[in-house]
């Protein structure tokens, strides 16, 4: 197919579950899972958790009811094969996490983009984390992480971008098969700067992968690697646990054994993206267009619900604990769990009490206790919003054993930016002509190239208005705009 050998398939893992994983074979498919007695299963395990470590859990479902329906709990089940106890600990971790990083006034938000991520359109702008629009040929959702597009630098904090990771792992949950089939990252460091690789918001991204968020995490994949990565590799595989390290991947070398590679892994080149050397041009933002439209659309047609539809949270609180507290909880007739929650939320943050429930009062970003002893060290309208977080797409190897698994490309709900398969794409005018300029004349400042190609930023001659708060006409950001000159001419630079 390619025009050279095959490379051969790489040395089993020692567990076989590991393996199948990283080839697109699942190893322990759950076939007709026992629904009814799968939920009354994690109800029991619910009940066993202590309920100062789910207080932020009962907090949720009183607040919001009708988010704890059977198919939330599901999700969770499916993430540990229908496993009741881990999924238990994996739904009040999700909870926990979901709090404090959310904080108590958008925890329970919907993840949609005027929701909980209201006010992230900067760490979004950045597409450090897109879900591809296509899944892999064994169905798996394919979340790609650009590392040299990470510059919290300009105003945007490390939670913001894990909102954002958060945000597209629940978007390609919207596709019921991912739930099976579970997710692949793969990550793109060729172009990262040393100071671009955030060690730290790896190990968040990487510990809600494990033990938060609602999906089975397959593989990680890192697609040509630059130098400085050959320095870090050792200490950055040093810091996993043994059963991550044989989840990850580095494929280095050329082009073309790069793909024969990740071809093992079932990523052929039609489903990466352009920038690893697949054809997959991304349009981020009419992803980001098409994707507001969508919630907007879905918001108006979703009916009120103010009860809950799953008999899991029938009781979050132990039995003997609702018994005990019927009486203080007796002003919240329709609630049960209010009062007793928010006394818990209370105390702990009063007291600094250590729990696995984050304090967001004394401490910005509380670690969360491992569940295993091996973890990782307002706004009016969509062209608003659209303004905010516009920008253009972000600019030793192992092989693996084919997939038998036939590719999956019927049509699902939105699951991620458009795709476009080597065909060009329609560009805003003024910015090719601030290319051309900035081309002709290497000497010519950003700012000075936009405005020959016809961009009016009316306010940046005010001296008591810093940069990153003028906008153009458009009312887009001027650091929005450079950042897309700046990609552009690198796009042109590589194609030369």
């Amino acid at each position: 197919m390619w025009g050279f050998q095959q490379p051969p398939p790489p040395a089993a893992s020692d567990d076989p579950a590991v393996d199948a994983d990283l080839c697109g074979k699942a190893a322990a498919v759950v076939s007709d899972p026992d629904i009814p007695g799968s939920l009354s299963a994690l109800q029991s395990e619910l009940a066993k958790i202590p309920i100062a470590e789910k207080a932020a859990l009962a907090h949720a479902q009183g607040l919001k009811p009708e988010i704890f329906n059977d198919d939330h709990v599901l999700q969770f089940l499916w993430a540990e094969k229908f496993e009741a106890a881990p999924a238990a600990k994996r739904l009040v971790r999700y909870w926990s996490e979901r709090f404090k990083l959310f904080g108590p006034d958008k925890f329970v938000l919907p993840l949609t983009l005027k929701g909980a991520l209201k006010d992230d359109s900067l760490a979004l702008s950045r597409g450090y984390v897109q879900l591809l629009a296509d899944s892999d040929t064994a169905g798996r959702a394919v979340l790609y992480l650009d590392w040299s597009s990470h510059e919290p630098s300009i105003g945007y904090s490390q939670e913001s971008m894990q909102r954002v990771f958060w945000y597209m792992a629940h978007v390609a949950l919207e596709n019921p098969k991912i739930l099976e089939t579970g997710v692949v990252l793969v990550i793109y460091p060729q172009e990262a700067r040393l100071d671009q690789f955030d060690h730290s918001l790896w190990n968040t991204i990487a510990d809600s992968c494990r033990y938060s968020l609602p999906i089975s995490w397959r593989a990680t994949h890192i697609v040509h690697p630059n130098r400085f990565f050959s320095i870090i590799h050792p200490v950055f595989m040093a810091s996993l646990p043994q059963d991550v390290q044989d989840r990850v991947v580095v494929h280095s070398g050329t082009k073309m054994k790069v793909l024969a590679n990740l071809l093992r892994y079932c990523l052929p080149w039609e489903k990466i993206p352009s920038e690893i050397g697949g054809c997959l041009d991304i349009e981020f933002d009419l992803w980001l267009s098409e994707r507001m439209a969508k919630e907007d659309q879905e918001r108006l047609e979703k009916p009120s619900s103010t009860s809950s539809s799953s008999l899991v949270f029938s009781s979050v609180l132990n039995p003997v604990e609702s018994r005990n507290n019927s009486t203080s909880d007796s002003s919240n007739a329709g609630n049960p769990l209010e009062g007793r929650a928010l006394g818990l939320l209370s105390q702990l943050i009063q007291s600094g009490q250590s729990s696995s429930l984050p304090n967001p009062v004394a401490s910005a970003a509380p670690p969360l206790p491992p569940i295993q002893t091996n973890s990782f060290a307002g706004i009016d309208s969509n062209q608003l919003f659209l303004d905010l977080v516009h920008s253009s797409n972000p600019g030793q190897s192992n092989n693996a054993h084919g997939s038998d698994k036939r590719d999956d490309n019927s049509k699902q709900p939105a699951k991620g930016p458009k795709s476009i398969i080597k065909s060009g794409r329609k560009s805003d005018p003024r910015m090719d002509a601030a290319v051309e300029a900035k081309i002709n004349d290497p000497d010519l400042s950003l700012v000075d190239a936009l405005r020959q190609g016809g961009f009016v930023f009316p306010n940046i001659d005010d001296t008591n208005a810093p940069q990153y708060t003028v906008v153009d006409s458009d009312n887009v950001k001027i650091t929005q705009r450079k950042n897309q000159l700046l990609r552009r001419l690198r796009s042109m630079k590589k194609k030369s």
